[in-house]
Formats: C-alpha cells, sequence, structure tokens
C-alpha cells in the first residue's frame, strides 16, 4: 500500500465523525419535502440529553481505523515481522477508528416539552443545541415547528 492511500484513508475516518446537527442551516434527508405546522408555544420543561453516535458511523470508523492500521503495519517488518506488525496495527487502528467517531460524533441536545398558546396540547421532542440559537430555557415563548425533524425558535430569532 502506498502513503497516499494511507493518507486518504486517515482522511476519510476523520471525516466520519464530524457530522453535526447543530446548525439550522443543514438538514437530514427525513427532513426534505415534509410539511410541518408551526405553533405559537411556550417552553414548560427542558433536560439536557445527548445524541449518541450511530452505530454504523461507529463501525465504518474501526473498519477505516483497521484499514490504515493495516496498510501502516505493510510498511514495518519483514516477513513474519510485517504480517505480525500489519495485524497489531489493524487492530489498534480499529480501536482508534472507533474511540474518534464516539469522541466527534455525540451531540448535545435538548428534550424540550412545548405548550401550545390557546389550546392543552403538549409536546415534547428533542432538537439538538443549535449554533445560532443556544440553549433554550423554560419559560421561552416562539414557535414550535411539528412534524419530522421538530424544532423550537425562540421569539426574535432570525434563522
Amino acid at each position: 500500500m502506498n502513503k497516499t492511500f494511507i493518507a486518504g484513508l486517515l482522511g476519510c475516518s476523520l471525516l466520519v465523525g464530524c457530522a453535526s446537527m447543530g446548525d439550522f442551516n443543514t438538514v437530514n434527508s427525513a427532513q426534505v419535502g415534509v410539511p410541518q405546522q408551526a405553533f405559537q408555544a411556550t417552553v414548560t420543561a427542558v433536560r439536557q440529553v445527548t445524541q449518541e453516535t450511530s452505530s454504523s458511523a461507529r463501525n465504518m470508523g474501526t473498519l477505516i481505523g483497521a484499514g490504515v492500521g493495516l496498510g501502516g503495519g505493510q510498511l514495518l517488518g519483514k516477513g513474519k515481522g510485517r504480517t505480525a506488525a500489519s495485524v497489531g496495527m489493524a487492530a489498534a487502528g480499529a480501536l482508534a477508528g472507533r474511540y474518534l467517531v464516539d469522541s466527534m460524533g455525540s451531540t448535545k441536545c435538548q428534550q424540550i416539552t412545548v405548550s401550545v398558546d390557546g389550546t392543552e396540547a403538549v409536546y415534547t421532542f428533542v432538537q439538538p443545541i443549535y449554533k445560532q440559537i443556544g440553549e433554550i430555557s423554560v419559560g421561552t415563548h416562539g414557535t414550535y415547528y411539528h412534524g419530522t425533524g421538530a424544532h423550537f425558535v425562540p421569539d426574535g430569532m432570525a434563522l
């Protein structure tokens, strides 16, 4: 394996864990083309939660890390020493890739409960702590968008 290929694999492993939901300018594919209802609402409860890294991202990080380690091991030693180096480096790379994705892939979120103005309707949903908004607190008034990708935007926020 050449050094350019190994560097490319390492770069890919770094990108796997970099996805973040913490920006209103980014949506997931499940949100595209899905209508949402908008309601004026007040936040009645907030709880801090963390969205875990997906198992597919973990597996991809492990696989890419193992590939990078295997490639690095091929550059070391000769004969049986090369085989041992490759196996050891692949195992270390797999662990490092999984750790890297786990450490970069979780998203800080809030579980928010809102009460819709003028009704008895109450909704609870989880949204990331968006860069443009920051943390939401109890008593905040704004617009609750109900549907796939439900979220709350405080009054006065221009997004």
